[in-house]
């Protein structure tokens, strides 16, 4: 320091230092670099302790955060009064518009957000946000791990979405839940998704209730879903049951070289389940089969999550191309046909491939093989070459 300048001693840790390195607060206080901050809302130096980070806005001085700021509960961190916060009512406390949005369910009879369930609508509580997603909860064993999941979306036409709710819960338990979906509902009704827990085909055969549950919906609740405008059925099936690259790979050739076919299977053609998304170009614009980008990393940019088969899920492949549908053999048959063309591909050769074993009528011929272990879809396959794309007629096929 040089001796023709006197130091300058800091308000808060009495250390000298030069005066070009001194800041001045509001109150007459001089602050060294490491004990002072800049505060983003009244624009004055203050003391660092006391002060705390905002955020999208910067460092607020101690009175501005007490005085300008909330806290959030959710997920910890403060935030200027300018950014919405919403009470959580059956918690009491306030947390950010993005903790609501994506963390706590939103109650319309009540119009307030809750964390776990509305105590007001015992119906309503069982109804989740879209983004709700719970740990899954595998249920059977299979030699392969091969475990399958549904989400079905449906209409409740006599629009009581609080019966048919609390009727699934007590029906179901924890083996399914309930979620809003907004694509439900373009006919004026309302509605929602059901998702089942991962499990085995044999679990899903076996559960009559499940069944049941179906049936008395759409028999005392008038739940529709196959002639609903925007209802679809996707079938979700676990990663860890294929063998590796290779076998996804003859899995995906297996349906997407047999589109025409899937498609009547499945009673749907639409945006939300594209096939054309194994086109590829080469460098002279001419169209190419390939499906490297869909085998690949769930994240890679070049896949389609709308598409018949949704390969972004880490742990799962989506199978989209299912109209939806109330009747239980039409869902039933959807579980098979995921986990018939999982098992046909599984211990195909190259050679097998070579000689046609991706074409239809050899897995044709493997189903009715193989016609006890899937019945319905056994029987629904008989009919496909008579079956129209999108006629109501198919429901019961």
């Amino acid at each position: 320091m040089s001796d023709n300048i006197e130091p300058v001693e800091c308000s808060s840790c009495s250390g000298n230092f030069l005066p070009d390195d001194m800041a001045t607060t509001r109150g007459g206080d001089i602050l060294c670099e490491d004990c002072r901050i800049y505060c983003e809302r009244c624009d004055n130096y203050d003391y660092a302790e006391g002060s705390r980070y905002v955020q999208g806005c910067g460092v607020y001085c101690e009175v501005c955060a007490d005085n300008y700021t909330y806290w959030c509960e959710s997920c910890e961190e403060t935030y200027s009064d300018n950014y919405t916060s919403y009470e959580v009512a059956d918690i009491g406390v306030y947390w950010c518009e993005d903790c609501c949005s994506n963390n706590a369910n939103w109650c319309d009879n009540c119009d307030v957000y809750n964390r776990d369930s509305c105590e007001n609508c015992e119906g309503s509580r069982l109804i989740n946000q879209y983004s709700y997603k719970p740990d899954p909860i595998f249920y059977g064993e299979d030699k392969n791990k091969l475990h399958f999941g549904i989400e079905l979306e449906m209409e409740i036409r006599d629009n009581n979405l609080n019966d048919s709710a609390e009727y699934v819960s007590e029906m179901l338990g924890g083996f399914v839940y309930l979620k809003e979906d907004s694509s439900i509902g373009s006919g004026g009704y309302k509605g929602f998704e059901m998702v089942s827990h991962p499990a085995t085909l044999d679990f899903f055969t076996n559960h009559k209730n499940l069944w049941t549950t179906l049936e008395y919906l759409r028999k005392v609740h008038t739940a529709r879903s196959w002639d609903a405008k925007s209802c679809g059925l996707h079938i979700h099936i676990s990663r860890a049951g294929f063998k590796g690259g290779a076998h996804t790979h003859r899995f995906l050739s297996l349906i997407y070289k047999n589109s025409d076919k899937m498609m009547k299977l499945g009673g749907r053609k639409s945006n939300y389940a594209k096939f054309n998304d194994v086109w590829q170009y080469d460098e002279f614009d001419r169209p190419y089969f390939t499906l490297a980008h869909k085998v690949a990393h769930p994240s890679n940019s070049m896949t389609e999550r709308y598409s018949a088969v949704n390969t972004q899920n880490q742990h799962t492949l989506e199978l989209r191309f299912f109209r939806g549908t109330m009747n239980p053999e039409g869902v039933l048959s959807a579980i098979q046909l995921a986990h018939a063309t999982v098992e046909y591909t599984r211990n195909l050769t190259l050679s097998d491939v070579k000689m046609g074993a991706l074409s239809w009528a050899w897995f044709s011929d493997w189903i009715q093989a193989n016609n006890g272990l899937y019945p319905e879809l056994y029987t629904r396959m008989s009919r496909v070459d008579k079956l129209v794309i999108d006629s109501k007629e198919l429901a019961n096929a």
